[in-house]
């Protein structure tokens, strides 16, 4: 629906005073009159007819309150039209990204793939809103579209010469731990959830290695136990942990995680040495 703007017709501001509006009329009128204007007769005959039909309007008080209401809606109506079409035009640009971001990633182009979603994080985070995928997929399609991105994180995490490895390698982290927890809350990928749960197991006791241990932020065992592995699979990270303890002389914490293993399998196999070097008996 359109309607003219009897305001820019007068040439005044919407809040004119009743003589404003009397005054702007009176000018344009002599302006327009046809009489006036021999060669442009047709032209002066419309302008005219438009400032004759403004000031009818704006100079009746009912009538002016009804056109200004009527005005202000269809501005509202095209300012929400304007706005949809920025958000659908942005949805089409970010799902024709997503579109490219996948085929990346499933074509093993980890740094162009990350690239783009670390991209599309950045400008989301620029006008104060949090970007997720969830937004522009299916539940199942995000959930497939974050593995990948974090099997992408992983991957050049653990690459040779990566200057931004240990960003990489929390991100992965974060994303698979983050699909643990969706799948608790809403399964829908059960066939990936011994991929994720043997990616974390890398993950945590590569924080525990002699290359990742950091003592000021090391992977709590807390986590491990979160991943309700085995009785089997868990007293193995133990061991291995007890000995990443051993490598760095943390004697104490190595027996401690050792005694926790054999609680969770007294018959753990390949302890031996660790036991030997702990004064443990096995």
């Amino acid at each position: 629906m359109q309607i003219p703007d009897y305001y820019q017709v007068l040439e005044v501001e919407r809040d004119a005073t009743a003589r404003e509006i009397k005054s702007a009329y009176r000018k344009l009128a002599k302006r327009y009159h046809p009489d006036k204007n021999p060669e442009r007769t047709a032209f002066a005959e419309k302008m005219f007819r438009e400032v004759c039909s403004a000031y009818n309007t704006l100079q009746d008080k009912k009538r002016k309150s009804d056109y200004d209401r009527t005005l202000r809606t269809i501005e509202r109506q095209q300012r929400s039209h304007e706005v949809y079409l920025d958000r659908l035009n942005r949805l089409n640009q970010t799902y024709a990204k997503l579109e490219l971001l996948l085929q990346a990633l499933l074509h093993h182009k980890y740094e162009t793939g990350i690239s783009m979603y670390e991209q599309l994080q950045h400008r989301s985070q620029e006008i104060g809103k949090e970007w997720r995928i969830d937004d522009f997929l299916s539940y199942e399609e995000s959930r497939d579209c974050e593995f990948l991105v974090a099997e992408a994180y992983q991957r050049l995490g653990f690459s040779n010469g990566d200057r931004d490895r240990s960003h990489k390698i929390e991100q992965a982290m974060l994303m698979y731990e983050s699909l643990l927890s969706a799948e608790t809350e809403r399964p829908c990928f059960r066939h990936f959830i011994r991929e994720v749960k043997d990616r974390l197991k890398f993950i945590y006791l590569y924080h525990f290695s002699v290359e990742g241990y950091d003592q000021t932020h090391p992977i709590p065992l807390t986590k491990i136990r979160e991943l309700k592995l085995s009785k089997r699979e868990t007293a193995w990270m133990y061991k291995k942990i007890a000995e990443f303890y051993v490598e760095i002389d943390r004697f104490p914490e190595a027996r401690t995680v050792l005694k926790m293993a054999f609680e969770l399998q007294p018959g753990l196999t390949g302890a031996k040495k660790i036991c030997q070097t702990l004064n443990m008996g096995y």
